[in-house]
């Protein structure tokens, strides 16, 4: 997409009234000493977290660890009751509810089964975030309809219903309408979950194909540990509400930290079956 053409679409986030600017030097998305519980239940108790501008970060952890949770701080859907959520110098939680919504079109996020409307064809379907916050003609949205579907291999299908689609089909839809308002930071929610290998490792090639096309920041929760070794440049794991380690593949793959060795090899004895 030109360049005046992503200004058109995806305006920048102004100076917010009561939005607290924060210092990030190279981070572009920072998480301090983040607290969240629903009742009772402590899901995040001290999540530190920085992620750099155009790194590719994934998030592993047992099922109900809070990774989803974590996700939802960071776009905003869920603020934390202590703690702050940095997002290009802005912390989230202080931002009104328009400037959130200005910083959400900054973001794309494929959701875990993709999320499609069910009463759309794919063309609609890819093009609802466009129509939703631009003023496109007609003619320019199906364009950009027809080029983020070509990227994902699924050019011609506009008019197909998402129930005849295979697993694999809807998951790339979903990841075209997630690229389309051409985002600066994508979120992924267990991009493989529900495919078998081989198509798994397909969405993991196209993660990595748009995040060279488009130079974005991307966010990936996951329990696929061979996906993350391919698409991250980091993995970081959360264990009991905090991050329990950091690391590139090989040094998350050679640690000798047990909890983390555990949930790798995904061995059914030690301390991570106590959450």
């Amino acid at each position: 997409m030109a360049e005046s053409e992503t200004q058109e679409s995806v305006p920048p986030v102004p100076d917010a009234a009561g939005a607290e600017t924060v210092k990030h030097d190279a981070r572009f998305i920072c998480m301090q000493d983040v607290r969240k519980a629903f009742g009772e239940h402590k899901v995040l108790e001290g999540v530190d977290l920085d992620i750099s501008r155009g790194e590719s970060l994934v998030i592993i952890g047992s099922s109900g660890s809070g990774k989803s949770v974590l996700i939802k701080h960071i776009i905003g859907l869920l603020d934390p009751d202590a703690g702050k959520v940095v997002v290009d110098g802005l912390n989230v939680p202080d931002l009104r509810r328009d400037d959130r919504r200005t910083l959400r079109q900054r973001m794309g996020m494929l959701f875990q089964y993709a999320a499609l409307f069910d009463s759309m064809n794919v063309g609609d379907n890819v093009a609802f975030p466009i129509r939703q916050h631009t003023k496109w003609p007609a003619e320019k949205v199906r364009a950009r309809v027809e080029e983020v579907l070509g990227w994902v291999g699924l050019k011609g299908t506009e008019s197909k219903s998402p129930a005849d689609l295979s697993g694999g089909m809807k998951k790339r839809v979903g990841l075209a309408r997630a690229i389309a308002m051409d985002p600066e930071i994508m979120l992924y929610d267990e991009p493989t979950t529900g495919l078998d290998p081989i198509l798994g490792d397909q969405i993991n090639d196209l993660i990595l194909d748009l995040a060279e096309r488009l130079n974005v920041t991307s966010v990936t929760i996951t329990h696929d540990m061979p996906s993350a070794y391919k698409i991250a440049d980091r993995i970081a794991m959360l264990y009991q509400g905090k991050i329990e380690e950091t690391g590139t593949p090989e040094q998350i793959q050679n640690t000798d930290n047990a909890v983390v060795q555990q949930f790798i090899h995904g061995r059914a004895k030690g301390p991570i079956t106590t959450m």
